[in-house]
């Protein structure tokens, strides 16, 4: 058991429990809690797994693996399960992206328009290609004096045959034509409508964002504000010159504010899990999870 470790490793290295309090911040109550195994007496799991990686680390211990005897103890259906949850976790593939489709769509309809524009050039090629037949040229009768326009004008009636093309290239060509149209017709309506549906506000430009910075009017403080914001859950201790206000576990996603004349002083259970804003001005976390922090705010100095 995980108490019995640290009892037996406390004695080991001839300590008392108030020796471990004074070095830890943990009362004494808590820690032979711990001890004895009787975790029910504890605020609460997310506090106790913090007073265990304490006392471990003050001892000098392996804290994360204690910490992790500690779950197991306490559930041990959920130890059990963890390797199932991380297996299917690693299979669920992420869905693509509305960008990533659009560019799948572009990729194809390109690839099927380039048969269609070859089909087309080949088709081109073939036509200039075939051989005209000459125009026979009509022979003017033979007359002794023949002016040279008569002859002209007979070069002139001579009618030129067109050339010959293949009926069923142009046939095809057109068939091709028509497959490009439709195509591109389709990638426009889904380039609209993926482009309309992931649309953004542009952010406003850094300068407006100074300016408007700048014409708030700073607020005047004539002693001791201070806000706490709570990730996680925490027990806190709140004295306000001296005077115990607030006593109690807040949770996750909550904020309290307090206020004293000289000082507010603040001790938490997981200083990882509450930010602190002291006169408007913020000085985030208090710690690191799991630890003990006392902190004490000032007008004077923060």
């Amino acid at each position: 058991m995980v108490g019995d470790k640290l009892r037996a490793e406390r004695e080991k290295q001839n300590l008392t429990v108030k020796d471990i309090e004074k070095g830890t911040s943990i009362r004494a109550l808590y820690i032979e809690c711990i001890e004895k195994g009787d975790y029910e007496q504890l605020p609460g799991e997310v506090y106790t797994k913090g007073f265990i990686r304490n006392y471990a680390n003050y001892l000098k211990l392996n804290a994360t693996e204690l910490v992790h005897e500690f779950v197991t103890e306490r559930h041990p259906e959920k130890t059990a399960a963890a390797p199932a949850a991380q297996a299917a976790k690693v299979k669920a593939a992420p869905a693509a992206s509305q960008k990533e489709q659009a560019s799948k769509v572009r990729e194809t309809a390109a690839a099927a328009a380039q048969p269609a524009a070859a089909e087309e050039k080949k088709a081109s090629a073939e036509t200039k290609a075939a051989p005209s037949p000459a125009a026979a040229p009509r022979k003017a009768p033979q007359r002794p004096a023949a002016p040279a326009r008569q002859e002209h004008k007979a070069r002139k009636a001579a009618p030129a045959q067109r050339p010959f093309s293949a009926p069923s290239s142009g046939s095809n060509r057109g068939k091709f034509i028509i497959l490009a149209v439709v195509l591109v017709v389709v990638v426009g309506v889904a380039a609209y409508l993926l482009g309309s549906s992931s649309s953004e506000t542009p952010a406003p430009a850094p300068q407006q964002a100074q300016q408007q910075q700048a014409a708030e009017p700073q607020k005047t403080y004539d002693g001791v504000e201070v806000t706490g914001k709570f990730s996680d859950d925490c027990w806190i201790e709140v004295k306000a010159d001296g005077k115990v206000v607030y006593e109690g576990t807040l949770k996750k996603g909550d904020s309290m504010d307090w206020k004293g004349q000289e000082n507010v002083t603040v001790r938490a259970g997981n200083a990882g899990a509450v930010e602190f804003t002291v006169n408007g001005k913020e000085l985030g976390k208090a710690g690191k999870e799991g630890q003990v922090a006392n902190k004490t705010f000032t007008k004077d100095a923060n």
